[in-house]
């Protein structure tokens, strides 16, 4: 009989650890309790998801904010040198968190011929972000571009096409914060 007795023994406590691991395994952790992810972040096993231009812990920076400057400095325009200044800003309403707008004007600070143009950055970080300015024509001319943003420095690459006339090229390199 006590070959019986350790069967039965045995047959519970097998039991009973298939019983707890299933248990165990069925229990849904809410590990995103307490998380308050911001600016449309969303929680995952704990740590919160950031969108595109977004990060920090709960997703508290939105990266363009830091790129929101006037940049100034000396620009190749096709073959002489220009002052201008690059004004990057947040649109008023903003599309989500990787478009900005730019706005050339000459050193003086007086506009130019170059209309408001929307930047898009792409995959934005803290400290960096690489932005194109999608191809748009607006009374007859063609821009397209492209750069980098720092926090105290930008560079732009600027292509201007019109129909009817020279087309322009401007060079921003390193332009500092003003």
């Amino acid at each position: 009989m006590r070959p019986f007795v350790r069967f039965v023994f045995c047959l519970v406590i097998s039991a009973g650890v298939v019983t707890l691991s299933l248990y165990t395994s069925c229990k849904k952790n809410n590990n995103c309790s307490g998380v308050n992810c911001q600016n449309k972040g969303t929680c995952s096993d704990g740590f919160c998801i950031c969108p595109a231009g977004v990060g920090g812990d709960t997703c508290q920076s939105i990266f363009k904010e830091s790129f929101a400057n006037t940049y100034g400095g000396s620009a190749g325009v096709n073959t002489v040198h220009i002052p201008y200044l690059l004004v990057f800003s947040i649109p008023p309403t903003p599309v989500d968190f990787t478009t900005m707008a730019l706005t050339v004007k000459t050193g003086g600070g007086g506009a130019t011929n170059i209309p408001l143009l929307r930047v898009v950055l792409n995959s934005p970080t803290a400290t960096v972000g690489n932005f194109s300015i999608p191809t748009t024509t607006i009374n007859g001319a063609t821009y397209s571009g492209n750069g980098i943003l720092y926090a105290k420095y930008a560079s732009l690459t600027l292509y201007k096409t019109v129909t009817s006339g020279t087309d322009t090229t401007y060079i921003c390199n390193s332009f500092p914060v003003q």
